[in-house]
């Protein structure tokens, strides 16, 4: 099998600025909207934590350029718990669709649109029903993506870009209307008091005080097409444990606790022992053990995001038709996939791929993360949007495209 990291080789696309995405005349609409808005509401989806984490540093930016409005979030419930202490907004308002009709889910997110009284809203939620019930609520202006008949209802729609890292697709809405935007990863805010009750906790379940910890998430909403494999995340995180004398932390959802407890009998049958959380703790208490691990290993789910935006060394599994959009790739945060011969076109496809990802590269990328000192920074990649292809990764914050050479990625390739 040949490694991707060995062969690079330059790929030549045809490249523009975000700037192009918009018509300069709605470029001018929506800056001259922003520079007097009192109010301003950004809307992600309403469903997955993951989602709106990533939507971290788009709201921390346009913070930044707009120090003086009230920004509030309109997300998924878990989203109140997740961003308690975020400095960037006046308030999150939940916005629950579990188990209510769409006409009950609408008039819930027309109410907290209307009683905002905002100028301006950012409609980073792709749905259609999402930009309709924007519309009828009567906010001014209202930005956001172009996709799914959507563009009618937006007086600045922006085109979306399906093989672009969502991190970056936020951040072009804002570049696209002539704001300036920084590539970051996304962010988290815990407190120095949870963490150290996190630590606490770990130690009284049995973790020694100073030693590693890998955070191992194995389970995944949508396990056919998200779950590596309970026995493969063991094998590797048998042999991590072994080389740094790290304690194995179990964690995930309710929702898969069975996973959790196959990973943790497969651990025993390799004469490693896990402390099994998944299920048992409340979503800010497991926030913080992310927070405690030294290194972090799981699927593609929104603790892996959760994890990444604490800093915490990481390695994602993925399916090779969400890491271009969902991946990471920098020196300390990095994504393996399978990249098949042939377009993977059904779930059939995209488990095999995860099944034909080697756990010698999954090993290995975990010992890279680990050892790196390299910490992204902030200081490089670039503003510009290109369009979409197959070939050309480039390694920053997280997988994007660009008009460079293809470097080094943490992927088993295509043979």
């Amino acid at each position: 099998m040949q490694n991707n990291r060995t062969a690079a080789r330059n790929v030549s696309i045809p490249c523009g600025t975000a700037a192009d995405l918009v018509s300069p005349r709605n470029a001018q609409l929506a800056r001259e909207a922003l520079a007097s808005a009192r109010r301003v509401a950004v809307l992600t989806k309403f469903r997955f934590m993951g989602d709106t984490v990533v939507a971290t540093p788009f709201i921390t930016q346009l913070r930044q350029q707009l120090p003086n409005a009230v920004i509030d979030l309109l997300a998924a419930p878990c989203i109140v718990d997740t961003f308690a202490n975020c400095p960037h907004l006046n308030a999150v308002k939940p916005v629950n669709i579990s188990g209510v009709s769409r006409w009950k889910h609408g008039r819930d997110l027309r109410s907290l649109l209307n009683a905002g009284g905002y100028d301006v809203a950012f409609v980073l939620n792709r749905s259609l029903h999402s930009a309709v019930t924007t519309a009828i609520s009567g906010v001014p202006v209202r930005i956001g993506y172009a996709n799914e008949l959507r563009r009618f209802l937006l007086t600045v729609p922006i085109p979306y870009a399906f093989d672009r890292n969502e991190v970056d697709c936020h951040l072009d809405m804002l570049r696209a209307i002539g704001m300036s935007a920084s590539h970051a990863l996304p962010d988290l805010w815990i407190t120095e008091e949870e963490r150290s009750s996190a630590r606490k906790m770990l130690n009284a379940r049995g973790v020694q005080p100073g030693q590693p910890v890998l955070g191992l998430q194995p389970g995944a909403n949508d396990p056919y097409i998200r779950e590596w494999g309970a026995e493969r995340f063991a094998s590797v995180a048998a042999q991590i444990s072994r080389e740094l004398g790290a304690a194995v932390v179990l964690m995930g959802g309710k929702d898969e606790v069975d996973t959790a407890g196959e990973t943790e009998v497969a651990l025993l049958k390799l004469g490693v022992s896990a402390y099994n959380l998944s299920g048992k703790l409340k979503l800010r208490e497991a926030l913080s053990a992310i927070g405690a691990c030294n290194l972090w290993l799981g699927n593609d789910t929104g603790l892996l995001h959760c994890a990444v935006a604490q800093r915490v060394p990481s390695v994602g599994i993925f399916g090779p038709n969400k890491v271009l959009r969902w991946g990471y790739d920098c020196a300390r945060h990095r994504s393996v996939v399978f990249f098949p011969e042939t377009p993977a076109t059904d779930d059939h496809a995209v488990r095999k791929s995860l099944d034909s990802i080697p756990e010698s590269e999954v090993l290995n990328t975990l010992r890279e993360v680990y050892s790196s000192s390299d910490e992204y920074d902030g200081s490089f990649g670039t503003s510009e949007f290109t369009p979409a292809s197959q070939t050309s990764v480039v390694r920053g914050p997280y997988f994007s495209m660009d008009s460079v050479t293809v470097p080094a990625v943490a992927a088993a390739r295509r043979r």
